[in-house]
């Protein structure tokens, strides 16, 4: 069994942190999204017709889940004159 290591050239070498934002199915490129180095996760549970509602709105405005949370709490901040 003859087996070849692959030659790779420089411009296909990913550094950490610096990758490409993938494309979508229809090509386009996504920027990262706002989230900082000193980012944490937000833990907490909600029913499955609240997931699926919030994963489908979240998809029909090709928006990242976390995005769509970050717009929905701009929102009723703004509702609520806190902001």
């Amino acid at each position: 069994m003859n087996k070849k290591a692959a030659t790779l050239s420089s411009s296909l070498v990913a550094i950490k942190g610096k990758a490409a934002a993938p494309a979508d199915a229809k090509g386009r490129h996504h920027e990262p999204s706002v989230l900082s180095a000193s980012s944490s996760p937000l833990n907490f549970k909600v029913d499955a017709d609240f997931r699926r509602r919030f994963r489908q709105h979240a998809a029909n405005k090709d928006l990242k889940l976390n995005e769509l949370l970050r717009e929905a709490l701009e929102a009723w901040e703004e509702k609520h004159g806190l902001r």
